[in-house]
């Protein structure tokens, strides 16, 4: 098991005033219109893998137990949903000062999310003490969103190249920052990124327990109205997981069958995809940006109602 390294308020204060100084244009926040990681970002296909990212996460025992003991994941899934994706998104696609508040808030949040882990799980004994800001954790939260948000965009909308994807990573260490991660605990570049994700796959580090197993029943069940959709979704997250995660949270395994029926819904995504307006084929809060960037500080009446739907307030990066 690596060597803890919590972050405190004062450590992220000050790795937040040095990322500052870094900042070309305040009003466009760190990334910008053009920066690969809004390019990428930007696309409503990512949620494709959202339930790949979350289960990547929960595998991790310190993740799940915080879940679990801490949040309204199960009580209220929609309320847990909007508030991660509000601080994201602003983080993400708000203006420097957006983006300062959300980090801090963030902090605030994760430094009441300490515990303990319910039962034994790979490196982690059971009773052992867990905590939401520390550094790997937190980079293996990280890493599943980034990585995965590449896996979509190349799934649906098209290849990139080894530079941008490059690119894209070096640029993503300016998200890390906002949760106090230091650059050196950081791999390097893009390739040893994959290599990192790859070796957390197939580590100690990962252990679908009790509190996992638990948060990823309810991830495909939380809607009796939903149940064909979710079905649906299932097999889709279940053949975009590694094999180790799959197996270990028992889901649909790789047969002919099950490829046969992924492939199909990929198919059909991807040829619906490409056709969509911009207001689905693209995240409200970019949309939104891009016209604070332009000096609308209104979202628009589609944008506004999107956002009003998706995060329950109808303005979030306006300003």
């Amino acid at each position: 098991m690596a060597s803890v390294q919590p972050v405190t308020r004062d450590q992220l204060i000050a790795q937040l005033e040095e990322m500052k100084g870094q900042v070309i244009n305040p009003a466009a926040g760190i990334f910008g219109p053009d920066s690969m990681f809004w390019r990428v970002i930007r696309h409503s296909a990512s949620f494709v893998g959202a339930g790949r990212a979350v289960l990547l996460q929960t595998a991790h025992p310190w993740v799940a137990n915080g879940v679990k003991q801490h949040s309204r994941t199960l009580d209220d899934p929609l309320g847990r949903f909007r508030g991660t994706f509000t601080n994201v998104f602003a983080m993400v696609f708000g203006n420097l000062d957006q983006v300062v508040n959300s980090s801090l808030k963030v902090h605030d949040i994760h430094r009441k999310i300490v515990g303990k882990v319910e039962e034994a799980s790979g490196a982690f004994a059971d009773g052992s003490r867990y905590m939401a800001n520390e550094v790997n954790a937190m980079i293996w939260v990280h890493a599943t969103l980034w990585e995965g948000a590449v896996k979509m965009y190349e799934m649906f909308v098209g290849p990139l190249t080894a530079e941008e994807k490059e690119r894209y990573y070096q640029e993503s260490k300016m998200f890390a920052y906002l949760f106090g991660i230091p650059e050196q605990a950081l791999p390097p570049n893009w390739n040893e990124f994959l290599e990192y994700n790859e070796q957390m796959w197939y580590s100690d580090q990962l252990s679908v327990q009790a509190a996992a197993q638990e948060i990823g029943g309810f991830l495909f069940t939380f809607s009796p109205i939903l149940k064909p959709v979710l079905n649906r979704y299932e097999i889709i997250t279940s053949l975009l997981l590694p094999e180790p995660i799959r197996e270990q949270y028992g889901m649909t395994p790789d047969t002919p069958r099950s490829r046969q029926l992924f492939e199909r819904n990929i198919r059909l995504i991807k040829r619906v995809y490409p056709h969509l307006p911009n207001h689905l084929k693209y995240l409200p809060p970019y949309i939104e940006a891009q016209r604070r960037l332009k000096g609308k500080h209104t979202p628009g009446l589609v944008t506004g109602t999107l956002n009003k739907l998706i995060l329950g307030q109808s303005a979030l990066v306006s300003a």
